[in-house]
């Protein structure tokens, strides 16, 4: 697949800063789709300074401002990447966990970056994307809820409306209510993931979930109390060493990338993976009457048009 290129969202940091420069590495340009533009920046001059061959840029980008995410696509329309676009990581993700905020666009915040921006750069780039061509939505253990995620509370399913709505009454103000949003979101994920899949039956671009396990020394509770981050931090080496599932950021990234590049999963679509390994997810996800209605409830709150429905099966 190479020469190719791969957008990477939430590029400047943590899982997506890792899986960027692991793609380089392989030879891959990248395009590292970030709100942070000077951090952004400093992680595209050290991948072009560790790997001369290869080439990576910022695009900037906000998940949570429709419009960041259009003027982004339009850039790329204008100035389309020197080799093909092959590959789309959904990586960016934000848990709040001190009250209810809203997007540029006034929907929740987590439910609005976590799936919504994702929703629809996936659509608007969907006809820039050269075939043969992944998309991979990075999801979360907690989709399965506390009885898989170490104690963390699962997701609370509702109308896409409701879920995107920050007056809904059941999002609550709590730091548990904002870890129910993050567990929500990441459902969304995968029912997003498995919708995509049956709507790309007859095109050459696949589309899988990513599970890249607990890793503590991401920056994914940025949103904590400071005194819980320093503590959370600081036991992040033992939780890695410890705890099921906890992983470093750099092993899930080599997975990640492994799922965008390796020959093994070319034509593996609509699958949950666990590191490199597909596995089940849990059993709402597979609700294709849930997931075909969040895919028509996301289009109306993002405004874009609606890609042809999948054929019904026999």
């Amino acid at each position: 697949m190479s020469p190719s290129s791969a957008l990477v969202t939430g590029a400047s940091s943590g899982l997506g800063r890792h899986v960027a420069t692991e793609l380089a590495r392989q030879g891959w340009n990248v395009i590292l789709g970030c709100r942070d533009q000077s951090r952004g920046a400093a992680v595209a001059a050290e991948i072009n300074r560790q790997f001369p061959g290869a080439s990576a840029y910022v695009l900037p980008m906000d998940l949570a401002s429709f419009d960041s995410i259009r003027a982004a696509v339009a850039s790329l329309t204008d100035q389309p990447p020197s080799a093909p676009l092959r590959a789309l990581v959904c990586n960016a993700g934000i848990q709040v966990v001190d009250g209810v905020r809203r997007t540029v666009d006034g929907h929740e915040l987590t439910f609005g970056t976590n799936h919504l921006g994702h929703f629809l750069l996936i659509n608007l780039l969907l006809d820039q994307l050269v075939a043969p061509a992944r998309i991979v939505l990075v999801s979360s253990g907690t989709h399965f809820g506390p009885h898989r995620a170490l104690g963390f509370p699962g997701p609370r399913w509702a109308d896409p409306r409701v879920l995107a709505d920050p007056d809904a009454v059941h999002l609550g103000q709590t730091a548990k209510d904002g870890r129910i949003r993050y567990a929500t979101s990441k459902l969304a994920n995968i029912y997003t993931t498995y919708e995509l899949s049956r709507r790309l039956a007859d095109q050459d671009v696949t589309a899988t979930a990513f599970d890249p396990g607990l890793m503590p020394s991401t920056g994914l509770d940025r949103d904590y109390p400071s005194r819980t981050q320093r503590i959370y931090r600081r036991l992040a080496p033992v939780l890695v060493r410890l705890v099921p599932g906890a992983r470093h950021p750099q092993c899930s990234a080599t997975d990640l990338a492994w799922l965008v590049t390796s020959a093994e999963v070319a034509d593996i679509s609509g699958r949950y993976f666990v590191g490199r390994r597909p596995k089940r997810s849990s059993k709402a996800s597979y609700d294709e009457v849930l997931a075909a209605q969040l895919w028509d409830r996301s289009h109306e709150l993002v405004g874009s048009p609606a890609r042809p429905a999948p054929p019904k099966l026999p």
